[in-house]
């Protein structure tokens, strides 16, 4: 009796699971029919699909459960976040593909190749092997719907019994889903959303469910924007999905978004301007993908957009990137719910439900195509990376050849990042002639010479589209795309530039950069493994001092590391020749005198750890220059870092500059709540940084910095602090009330901003002539700010007498312009002008700009120094760490911030 009771009850709990599970899956997938083996979300996390939004360590437990519970699935962790949270791909495919997935990896690679297959051999492996369908989820962490989304794919891939389309799927591709880019930004922000959640979800826009407070979950650890970190591969996460990406070699890639809760859904074809190394095969290939989701979302009644907002020109995007590899790389965006629920302008309830509803069928949508278009996708694939090789042999520029340069290290750093993404690099191993060369930007023909240890990436190679978009000066945007915004900007419509306009990475890098028109000859050997910075004391122990010269990001690096080490260094402000060697401004002195007894052995640490060569000396007699016992040779007091955080910095610029001092240069730096700076005792450090401000967050510096904490911080200039300001913050020490920077901003009319400010209210029409109306004239701004550059590489010229400028022996720099600021030059009585923009006709270096601004900015301050009793202020127009992909930047900020305690 008891038995019987016991198998009715358990009866019943089976009826009623199978139609609790058929109830909250059919609103999903009309129908479907699951393997009761495989376990839901709720049977492993404790609430069901979509209820609530799910952590990092819930997703992590239910993607382990279900691996475990199919022999069609495989996790696999991939990389770890900052944060010590573990990123994983789950590889889906039927049983038979499953069981050959070495073969399947061996075989994307010789597609890849391009070469070293006959067509027939080509066709053979085209006929017999899936497609590779990566679908990407979450690279913003508060875009929180997509995760959520992945594992329900996840379970309906494994788990869907009556499904001709999942079948199709399992035996036509191998699905890689990657089901959360962004742990740490994910976690940030649920965690928040949990925290301020009521009884009930809040559907009003105003709840602070719906309002992340800074920085908000979108960013990682470091606060950067992964979905423009593809090519740079700064941060671990993106590291690891470019070298798995190259394991795989996908053939269609999609990152899933979200944004504006008031929009509705977006799919490929993107919006203009396309990158022009996209092919012609490849928007074609983007229309029918956005089509067959067009077919889907019509088929659930599903509102979406095409060609609009998101554009497929920038190489640093989660879909862009790929593109240039070969594969069919999308976005989708799905509007957000910000939380469970959210009310929207049209007075429709937006839901999470909906969300993860949409990506879900997205997904499922974009997997079924390319099941249906198996052998042609991989067709295009081959065809795509054999034909970058025949191009490269026919253009015009057939390499590119990087010489070592004024910074060998830097040069080699970028030769390894090229590897990073699957690009053929080669060495010289001796020294070489080519007989045409262009120098970067355009010279005329000439034979040179190039040294041993050139590198020389050749076009000829699958990667060449990829090749061309990361090391070309110019990525030319279509001139109709131009000429529509030119006509925007004339309405004062704002511009459709979606992301910056210049990225080439010889500009970036500051490095030395060649084209030539011939294919290179002589000992020249294909890297296999990245170069790697040597370095070494170039001597036995120096009775009385090492030398180091700067001028290198590796010299940086030494340095902070010896300071860390709390050995007394010497900076020389003027060059001197010792034992014939030059040293520059800037150079290192490391006394023996006065430092620990293992002095050697540490320095032979550093010199082999960061790649840089140090002169010991028994004697300081200098041919030429400065002795080691002139005024113009300081001791550098080890730099005491704050830096300002939270509101109002702009997020992504703390996180630049955190990331680049920790992990790039490993120096410490304190983050301080901006809020706190006026009680906080400025006299433990002698730096203090203010990052970029305003931004995404409302007002500037002025809403936090009062007038007394304004007057803290003169006292503590005063006394020898070293200020350090970018963008905004720069602005805000032009104000009146702070008077720390004797300049101002301009308006169009090359009017001071501040000064304008009291005469007359920016915006204001300017009034019309006397006689025949002009509407033209009548409906003009009076005064207003100048056109905000979209992102371009400008030249700066630097002035070569100053401490700030050390390392930079040539004079002049690369910056990215990303702003209105154009900045009147000091007064030579207030202070220096370090580094000015170029003039008009030299100015451009790659990018965008209006005509407007190219004319205002010639000339202009981009770098100012101004001193303040023993103190100085050093203000950037712009951020220079911007993205931490400025490699050759690194070494005008860390003047200031290495150096400027020295003076």
């Amino acid at each position: 009796m008891i038995r019987a009771l016991r198998a009715l009850l358990w009866l019943s709990a089976s009826l009623l699971a199978c139609f609790s599970l058929r109830a909250q899956t059919s609103e999903f997938y009309p129908g479907a029919v699951y393997d009761p083996a495989v376990p839901t979300l709720e049977q492993v996390i404790g609430f069901g699909w979509a209820e609530d939004i799910t952590l990092h360590y819930e997703a992590e437990r239910y993607l382990q459960a279900l691996a475990e519970s199919s022999p069609r699935l495989e996790l696999v962790q991939y990389a770890e976040s900052w944060e010590g949270r573990a990123l994983y791909y789950l590889i889906v495919a039927s049983e038979k593909n499953m069981s050959r997935l070495a073969e399947i990896k061996k075989a994307m690679r010789q597609l890849a190749a391009g070469r070293g297959l006959t067509p027939a051999q080509a066709e053979e492996l085209i006929g017999r092997m899936p497609a590779i369908v990566w679908l990407s989820y979450g690279v913003h962490g508060n875009e929180i719907s997509s995760p959520d989304a992945a594992l329900l794919l996840a379970y309906h891939l494994a788990a869907a019994q009556n499904d001709s389309v999942r079948n199709r799927i399992l035996d036509n591709c191998v699905v890689i889903i990657d089901p959360m880019q962004n742990p740490d930004g994910r976690d940030r922000c649920v965690n928040y959303l949990r925290q301020t959640q009521g009884r009930w979800p809040d559907e009003n826009p105003l709840a602070a469910e719906h309002n992340e407070p800074w920085p908000s979950g979108r960013s990682n650890h470091y606060l950067f924007d992964m979905n423009r970190d593809w090519f740079a591969n700064t941060q671990p996460e993106t590291a690891g999905r470019t070298r798995i990406f190259l394991e795989w070699y996908p053939q269609v890639f999609v990152d899933l978004h979200e944004m504006g809760f008031n929009q509705t859904y977006y799919f490929a074809p993107p919006a203009n301007p396309k990158n022009p190394n996209l092919t012609s095969a490849q928007i074609d290939w983007l229309t029918r993908f956005g089509q067959n989701n067009a077919n889907w979302f019509d088929r659930f009644r599903f509102d979406y957009f095409t060609r609009e907002i998101f554009d497929s020109f920038y190489p640093g995007y989660g879909e862009g990137w790929p593109l240039f590899q070969g594969a069919l790389g999308m976005t989708y965006e799905q509007a957000g719910p910000d939380g469970m629920v959210i009310r929207r302008q049209d007075d429709t309830l937006l839901r999470f439900r909906e969300a993860v509803h949409h990506h879900f069928i997205a997904s499922l949508a974009t997997a079924e195509m390319a099941a249906g278009q198996r052998s042609e996708l991989l067709r295009f694939f081959f065809n795509y990376r054999r034909e970058a090789i025949t191009e490269g042999t026919r253009e015009a520029v057939k390499e590119y050849v990087l010489p070592p340069g004024r910074d060998p290290n830097r040069t080699a750093k970028l030769a390894a990042l090229l590897m990073q993404q699957g690009i053929e690099v080669k060495r010289a191993e001796a020294s070489f002639n080519n007989a045409r060369v262009r120098d970067y930007f355009g010279g005329t023909l000439a034979a040179r010479t190039f040294p041993a240890g050139t590198f020389v990436i050749s076009t000829a190679q699958p990667a060449k589209r990829l090749v061309r978009t990361l090391l070309d000066r110019r990525t030319e945007m279509d001139q109709a795309f131009i000429e529509e915004q030119l006509q925007r900007r004339k309405k004062r419509l704002p511009d459709e530039f979606y992301d910056v306009t210049a990225w080439s990475l010889p500009l970036l890098y500051g490095v030395e950069c060649h084209l030539a028109e011939v294919a290179s000859t002589g000992n020249l050997s294909v890297l296999h493994t990245p170069p790697r910075p040597q370095g070494r004391v170039l001597g036995s122990t120096a009775h009385l001092a090492y030398l180091l010269p700067w001028g290198s990001n590796s010299a940086a690096a030494a340095l902070a590391d010896l300071l860390r080490q709390n050995i007394r260094v010497h900076t020389a402000d003027k060059e001197f020749v010792h034992s014939g060697i030059k040293f520059p401004r800037g150079s290192l002195i490391i006394k023996s005198k006065d430092n620990p007894a293992d002095l050697f052995e540490r320095l032979q640490r550093v010199a082999a750890e960061h790649g840089v060569d140090v002169h010991p000396t028994a004697n300081s007699w200098v041919s030429e220059g400065v002795n080691f016992g002139s005024g113009h040779v300081r001791f550098i007091h080890p730099p005491k870092v704050a830096m300002a955080y939270n509101l109002p910095t702009n997020p992504l610029s703390a996180g630049w500059t955190r990331f680049l001092l920790e992990q790039q240069y490993g120096h410490p730096v304190t983050v301080i709540n901006t809020w706190q700076l006026g009680a906080a005792d400025l006299d433990k450090f002698n730096v203090l940084i203010l990052p970029e401000g305003s931004g995404y967050w409302g007002g500037g510096y002025s809403t936090v910095m009062q007038e007394g904490m304004v007057q803290r911080l003169k006292n503590w200039i005063r006394s020898g602090g070293t200020l350090i300001s970018f963008g905004d913050a720069t602005r805000w020490l032009t104000e009146e009330k702070v008077d720390l920077l004797a300049t101002s901003r301009e308006l169009r009319s090359g009017k001071p901003e501040r000064k304008a400010a009291k005469e007359e209210k920016p915006g204001e029409a300017a009034a019309p002539a006397a006689g025949v109306y002009d509407y033209e004239q009548a409906i003009q701004p009076k005064e207003e700010l100048p056109e905000a550059t979209p992102g371009a590489l400008l030249r700066v010229l630097l002035e070569p007498a100053h401490w700030l400028s050390a390392g930079y022996e040539d004079g002049q720099a690369v910056v990215m312009v990303e702003s209105r600021n154009i900045y009147t030059p000091l007064t030579l009585d207030k202070g220096v002008n370090v580094g000015v923009y170029a003039a008009e006709d030299k100015l451009i270096a790659s990018g965008f700009t209006w005509e407007s601004s190219r004319k205002q900015l010639a000339n202009k301050a981009y770098l100012m120094y101004q001193p303040l009793g023993r103190g100085h202020v050093v203000a950037f127009a712009e951020d220079p760490n911007y993205r931490a992909f400025m490699d050759g930047l690194n070494l005008l900020f860390l003047n200031a911030v290495l150096l400027g305690p020295a003076h």
